[in-house]
Formats: C-alpha cells, sequence, structure tokens
C-alpha cells in the first residue's frame, strides 16, 4: 500500500494550515465514559445533531457535532467508520459557517485517518475525497479538481459510485471552462448510470440533463434538444410534474428553441417552467427569476418590447428587495432594462441605465470582471448606435483588453467583443481593419467551437456581409452559400438568420450577372420572410427592395416600380424616413424614375432626398466626433453623387443653381457643426449659460438617437411630433444663446444661395466639385456664379487635371522656384 500522505500530494493546500499547525478539534473529554455509554450518548446527539440543523441553529449543530466525534473516537476507536463519518459531519457545519480552515483541517484529518485504517482504495476512503472535494469545489472549482481526479482513478470499473464520480468531475470541468474534458467525463458518467441503474432511474436523468445542459452550453443546440426532449417524458414517469430537475429541463429545453427560433414553442415550456416554479417555490425562487428573464429574451426576440420591458422590470425589482441595489444581479436587471430600451429607441434612459448599471458593477466587483465587461459592451452598442463613434471606440476597447487579460482571447466574451469592433469599423467605413478583425475572430472561434457554432458561423456571415458592401462579391459568394447552409441545418430554413443569408446570397448573385439563381433565392427569402414576420417588418422591406432592385436588372420596370413604389410607403411608415433602407429604397426609386425616362417625377424624388440627407446629417453629425462625421459624409457620397449626375442630365436653367446649392449645404455643413459646437464649448464656461449649453447638448443627442434609431410600434403614432418638438426645444435654445452671443447667433444662422449671390454683388464665383459617373470614373465640376447668373463646365478628364496640381504643388514647395514658374 502507498503511504497515506500519497493523496495529499494531489490537492491544493492554498488556504489551509498544514498537518503540523492543526488544532485539536473539540475539547470535550469523555476519557472516562464506558465504550456503552459513549455509544449511547453518540446516538443520542445524531438525533440531537439533526434537530438543529433543520432549526437552522448551526453553532448548536456544531458543538454537538464536535462531541459526537470525542464519543465516536471512546465507542469505536479513533479509526472507525462512525468516528469517520462524525469528523466529516462536523467538517460540513464548520463550512455552512464560512468557518473553512477548521473544516478543511478536520477534511483532512479525516482522510488521513481514513488512509491509515482503510487504504487509500476502500469505500470510506474515497467518500472522504468525494466530500473533500465538493468542499473545496464550494470555496473554488479549481482547488477541487485535483482531489476529484483522484477520487476518480481510485474508484474500479465495476464501483457503483464510478458513474457519480465522473458527473461530478464533468460538472467541476465545465465549471472551469474546459467543457471538451467536461463532455468526454459526462458522457461517460451518462453511459456509466444506464448500465448500473437502467434509463428511468432520477439519477440517470439527471446525468443526461447535466449533459445537454453541456451541449448547451457549446452552442450544440440539436444533441442538447434530443436529449433533454428523450429525458422529460421520462422525467414526467418518475418524478413529480413540478420537481425542480422538469422544471429547469422545461426552462433550458425552452431557451434551446428561443436559439433555434421556434419562438411558440419555447414561450410554451418558459411559462410552463415558470408557472409551477412560482406554484412550488415562489415568486422569489432563482427559478422563477431565471425564468421571467429568459421569457423577457424570447419577447425581445420577436419584437414585443413592451411585454420584455414588463419582465425584465419584475426581475429588476425582485432582485432589488431581495439583494439591494448594490448587488451584482441587480446591476445585471438594469443592463437587461437598458438593452430593451435601446431596442425600443428610447437612447436616452438606455444610457442612463447602462451608465448606473455600470456604476454599480464596478463599485460591486471592480472593473475587471466578465460581468463589468459584459455592461462595458452594452453601453459602447449604444453608443455605435447613436453614431458616437468616438466614445464607442475607446469603450470596446477597453472592455476587449480586459476580456483578454482576466478571461483569454478565446472566452466567448472577448470574441464577441473583437466581432463588435469589426462591425465598428465597419460602421466607420474602415474596411481594412474590420476585415482583419472578422478574419481573427472567425479563426479564434473556430478554434474554440468548431466551424458549425453559432457564433463562428455568424462572425463568417458578417465578413461576407463586408465583402458585399466592399463590392467584392467573388469573395462573398461562397461564404454566404456556406453560412445558408449550415444555419438551415443548425436553425431551420426559417429562421431569420438562415433567411438573412439566403437573400444575401441572392444580392451578390444579381451583382455577379447570374439572374435566375438570383431571382430564385431573393423570391425564396422574400416568401420565407414575409410568411414568419409579414410585410411591415424590417427583413421583409429589405427583401423587398432587394426584389424590386433584380427587377431592375431583369428590365422588368414596371414591376420593379410597383415594388419600389410599396416598400417606400411601408418604410416611410414602419421605420421612419431616416432609416437606412428608407433611403436606400427612395434612392432606387428616384434612379428607376429617371431610366424610365419620367424627369420631372426623379427630380422631386432626388431633391426631397437630398432634403432628408442634409436634415438627417445636421441632427446626427452635431453630436459626433470629427473622425465620425467625416466617416458619414464618405458613406453617403455615393447619394450625392447619384443627385449630381441626375442634375447633369437636366441639363437646363435649374441645374447649375441646384448644383451650386448642393456644393454649399455639403461643404458648409461641417464647417456650420464645428463652429457652432465650439461656440457652445466657450459658453458652456458661463454661470449663467452652463445650464442653457447642458440642455442644448442633451437635446442634441436625443434627437440624433432618435434620428437613428427611428419609429418604434410604442411611438410611431407619435414619432413626427416628438422629432418636432426637440427640433423646436433645439431652435428655441439656440436663440437664448444667440441673445448672448452674436458669433453664436451667426454660427447656427442657415446660408441661402440667394444671400450667397447678394453678398457677392458684381464679383463673380468659381466652386469646384467632383463626383463620380455612370462608369464610376472621378469627374470635376466648376460652377460659376457672375453677376447673379449660374453656368457650369463639366471637366471629364480629370487625370490630366489632377497632373497639372501635382505640377503646380511641386513648383510651390520648390524653394528654388522663378516667379515665372
Amino acid at each position: 500500500m502507498r503511504k497515506s500522505n500519497s493523496v495529499f500530494k494531489f490537492v491544493f493546500l492554498g488556504l489551509i494550515l498544514t498537518l503540523l499547525q492543526i488544532l485539536p478539534l473539540n475539547n470535550t473529554s469523555f476519557s472516562q465514559t464506558t465504550p456503552e455509554k459513549a455509544a449511547e450518548l453518540w446516538n443520542l446527539r445524531q438525533s440531537e445533531i439533526q434537530q438543529l440543523y433543520q432549526e437552522g441553529n448551526l453553532e448548536g449543530a456544531l458543538n454537538s457535532a464536535q462531541e459526537s466525534v470525542s464519543l465516536a473516537e471512546v465507542a469505536f476507536g479513533s479509526g472507525a467508520l462512525k468516528t469517520i463519518s462524525s469528523m466529516l459531519l462536523q467538517a460540513q457545519i464548520h463550512g455552512e459557517l464560512d468557518q473553512l480552515e477548521e473544516a478543511n483541517q478536520i477534511y483532512q484529518v479525516a482522510l488521513e485517518t481514513s488512509v491509515s485504517a482503510f487504504g487509500e482504495s476502500d469505500a470510506t476512503t474515497l467518500s472522504v475525497l468525494d466530500n473533500y472535494g465538493g468542499f473545496l469545489n464550494s470555496i473554488d472549482p479549481e482547488m477541487s479538481e485535483s482531489v476529484l481526479q483522484e477520487a476518480l482513478r481510485l474508484t474500479t470499473e465495476d464501483d457503483p459510485q464510478r458513474a457519480s464520480r465522473l458527473r461530478v468531475l464533468g460538472l467541476n470541468l465545465q465549471e472551469l471552462g474546459r467543457t471538451g474534458e467536461a463532455e468526454v467525463m459526462l458522457s461517460e458518467a451518462l453511459k456509466a448510470y444506464k448500465k448500473v441503474l437502467g434509463e428511468n432511474s432520477p439519477e440517470t436523468l439527471s446525468s443526461m440533463a447535466d449533459l445537454a445542459q453541456l451541449y448547451l452550453t457549446q452552442g450544440k443546440l440539436k444533441p442538447a434538444q434530443e436529449l433533454f426532449e428523450t429525458a422529460l417524458p421520462l422525467m414526467l414517469e418518475v418524478m413529480k410534474k413540478t420537481s425542480f430537475l422538469i422544471l429547469t429541463s422545461k426552462e433550458n429545453l425552452a431557451e434551446i428553441y428561443r436559439q433555434q427560433g421556434k419562438f411558440s414553442l419555447a414561450e410554451k415550456l418558459f411559462l410552463e417552467s415558470m408557472q409551477g416554479a412560482v406554484a412550488e417555490y415562489g415568486e422569489e425562487d432563482s427559478l422563477v427569476i431565471q425564468s421571467r428573464s429568459h421569457l423577457a429574451q424570447l419577447y425581445e426576440d420577436t419584437g414585443k418590447l413592451k411585454k420584455a420591458l414588463l419582465l425584465h422590470q419584475q426581475v429588476y425589482e425582485a432582485d432589488l428587495a431581495l439583494l439591494g441595489e448594490a448587488h451584482p444581479n441587480t446591476a445585471g436587471d438594469l443592463n437587461n432594462l437598458a438593452s430593451v430600451r435601446r431596442r425600443l429607441g428610447d437612447y436616452q434612459k438606455a444610457e442612463k441605465l447602462f451608465r448606473q448599471s455600470l456604476k454599480v458593477m464596478i463599485a460591486a466587483l471592480g472593473e475587471e470582471t466578465p460581468q463589468t465587461v459584459s455592461v462595458m459592451n452594452n453601453l459602447a452598442l449604444l453608443l455605435e448606435n447613436q453614431g458616437l463613434y468616438d466614445e464607442a471606440e475607446p469603450l470596446f476597447k477597453k472592455a476587449f483588453a480586459i476580456s483578454g487579460k482576466i478571461q483569454g482571447e478565446k472566452h466567448p466574451t472577448s470574441l464577441a467583443l473583437l466581432n463588435n469592433l469589426a462591425f465598428l469599423n465597419e460602421s466607420q467605413g474602415d474596411f481594412k481593419r474590420s476585415e482583419m478583425n472578422y478574419q481573427k475572430v472567425i479563426q479564434l472561434n473556430t478554434e474554440v467551437f468548431g466551424e458549425n457554432h453559432t457564433n463562428t458561423i455568424a462572425n463568417q456571415n458578417n465578413l461576407a456581409y463586408l465583402y458585399l458592401r466592399d463590392e467584392r462579391y467573388n469573395e462573398a459568394q461562397p461564404i454566404f452559400t456556406k453560412v445558408h447552409s449550415q444555419w438551415s441545418k443548425l436553425l431551420g430554413a426559417e429562421h431569420q438568420n438562415t433567411l438573412k443569408a439566403l437573400n444575401n446570397l441572392g444580392r451578390v448573385q444579381k451583382s455577379l450577372g447570374n439572374l435566375e439563381a438570383a431571382e430564385k433565392h431573393l423570391m425564396e427569402a422574400l416568401a420565407g420572410r414575409t410568411k414568419v414576420f409579414g410585410k411591415r417588418h424590417a427583413d421583409t422591406l429589405r427583401s423587398m427592395n432587394d426584389m424590386g432592385e433584380l427587377f431592375v436588372v431583369q428590365e422588368k420596370l414596371d414591376e420593379a416600380l410597383k415594388m419600389f413604389q410599396e416598400t417606400l410607403k411601408l418604410e416611410e411608415e414602419v421605420l421612419g424616413e431616416n432609416h437606412p433602407y428608407t433611403f436606400e429604397t427612395l434612392n432606387n426609386l428616384a434612379d428607376l424614375l429617371k431610366i424610365m425616362g419620367k424627369t420631372e417625377e426623379a427630380y422631386k424624388l432626388f431633391m426631397t432626398g437630398f432634403e432628408r440627407r442634409n436634415a438627417f446629417l445636421d441632427r446626427v453629425l452635431w453630436v459626433a466626433g470629427d473622425n465620425t462625421r467625416q466617416s458619414y459624409i464618405s458613406l453617403h457620397r455615393p447619394e450625392q453623387n447619384a443627385l449630381i449626375r441626375m442634375l447633369l442630365s437636366l441639363d437646363d436653367e435649374r441645374t447649375a443653381r441646384d448644383l451650386f446649392e448642393v456644393s454649399l449645404r455639403r461643404k458648409g455643413i461641417l464647417l456650420k457643426i464645428t463652429s457652432e459646437t465650439q461656440q457652445v464649448i466657450m459658453l458652456s464656461g458661463s454661470p449663467e449659460l452652463q445650464a442653457i449649453t447642458e440642455d442644448l447638448t442633451q437635446t442634441r443627442k436625443t434627437l440624433a438617437g432618435l434620428t437613428l434609431s427611428g419609429p418604434t410600434d410604442e411611438n410611431r403614432k407619435e414619432f413626427p411630433k416628438i422629432i418636432f418638438d426637440l427640433e423646436e426645444k433645439v431652435n428655441m435654445l439656440q436663440l437664448k444663446l444667440g441673445e448672448q452671443s452674436v458669433r453664436f447667433r451667426q454660427s447656427t444662422k442657415e446660408v441661402t444661395v440667394d444671400e450667397v449671390v447678394e453678398g457677392m454683388g458684381e464679383n463673380a464665383m468659381v466652386d469646384f466639385m467632383s463626383f463620380r459617373g455612370e462608369d464610376d470614373s472621378l469627374r470635376m465640376l466648376a460652377v460659376v456664379v457672375n453677376a447673379g447668373e449660374f453656368s457650369f463646365v463639366e471637366y471629364e478628364d480629370l487625370e490630366l487635371i489632377s497632373s497639372i496640381v501635382m505640377e503646380l504643388r511641386e513648383i510651390v514647395q520648390d524653394e528654388g522656384a522663378e516667379d515665372e514658374d
């Protein structure tokens, strides 16, 4: 037999005293008591301990447990089974009283005693290891692993407890994040339980639920679903309908259905689980709170945001009453409430809640914790939604750095943050950096989860969409094809993600000229989205616009016209005038009218789009940083190019004047906003004006947020009035500041074409503007204003002009250049 200390070398002893420092287990002596009397008293103590424990009197139970150990030593001997059992009971009570060092000492003494008396492979010693491992796991799962591994190593193949030890070790490894090793252990445990106890035993069914839960954690939804669907009917045969295992299994299966997009099945099970838990355990039980939270997430997924908000509010109020406002769970509830507010377009309340949640998380847990990082990520997403890229980017980077430090770059949170950074880069127009980050996150997700995991597939879809936006269609097509196939198998043909990949595949095929395949896939996507979401959904409207674009390429112009007109009407009602989809359809319809020779209708629609975009930019750019402003201007340059081409095709008295107005409005907007922003900063230093400037800044921010979010089901009818009232408030606050500052009043004044002409008098002005032609070649215009008359000159060969400009720059920079040069 190995020496007794061979077991201990596997144990992490960071928080405990060595055996040399062990204090006496108790101060009670029964040395004068006969063994018979001691045995009698020991039996009495067992009943006494049980009663005190059930009453919650742990101190009293501990005193009796200490006496029980001394009595057992007298009655049965120091190495007897009952003595060791008494030690384990005393250690357990110490642990529940948070007397961890004392508990640890006793577990070690019990373990050494058992090894000396029975040997390290005896059932008694293995039982001590089981208990000791459970104690260490309650403190730190990493500390317990070696003890649990040793218990399993010493267990024979035919030991009835082998299944239990496999299961416990599997759960420990899962808690440590080592899901691959955990899967092996839990799979083996399930086989062992089936062999020893049969398929219908509660232990086997519990083991089945453990493995299914692990699969869910790993994103392996199909095997998780199959296990839960197999286990639940069997559970109902051998357990109460309201047993904890059945309720949690229903809850987990509902979560699987939610992630698969099977929302009606998910809702039914969530409600069953929640109602059963309320009846069995009460409103404040953790399972009830968890079910409510997951059901709220389901309602978020299905767009039932008011229901989601109500449930999240109930969860928050329950946690607030039970745990207090400074608890991390309560902070997490604030985060969930903020997420729904963000979806509702209520960015002001969402930001307030996110910042409150972040403050509580940092105070409760510190900055470098997973929960804090999660809230940072969500706040950054909100800032991105508001177009505040300059604020969102450093917060994303900070959260990513912290997550990498505390959890590693391959942790799911780190990977999600890297994906979000890539998306932000894409929104900023930095496609090169976006591509690099998408490729990295795909590689890491593949290494961690495999290429068929939902996260990996989502990242690949994002990369393909980036290629679509960057017109790299040959690179996008194979990725969308693969993503659509994977999502079809994993989520089903009618899931939102599957339909999205199908529609994007059709868009790419249209751009590559494969019109037959494009029509097939775009029609399938439109039919699926109409069936699942109805016509008044953003995804369906996206498909309708894409079908219109295909009809144009196929020269089915009347069908395209009807499709664009219907889509634009619905988008303006559902998404609002400033939604990207609405702008895209409006521009497509204007282009189509131009192609069909309906010049006046096209002109009016182009000018409508121009006015709407100016209003959009004026609202959004005011709260954005310099880099973000430039990104917005660059992003919408193609729209301006199309307007210029339209005006040139008119070639009448409106052309030159309208070209000048386009240039004046677009070139002036950045100067105007920069000047106004600087003036507000200067005026905020005045105590009398500080409140006005703060109110103006906040109102502008709210207006920008609503402009970007668009109307929701909750505010659709009132949305135009809300926007109008906010703009009126901005005007009123600007007037107040203008009364105190002539310079501010001048910076906010809109300069018209007529005012420019009047101010010039007899002078002449030449304004240059570049644009891209139908063939994507870079061209230049010169608009001439002379004595109130407008004219223009188009320069088609910009290459010659560019070379002359470069030559002129070289001459200017040459210190030895002659005047005649």
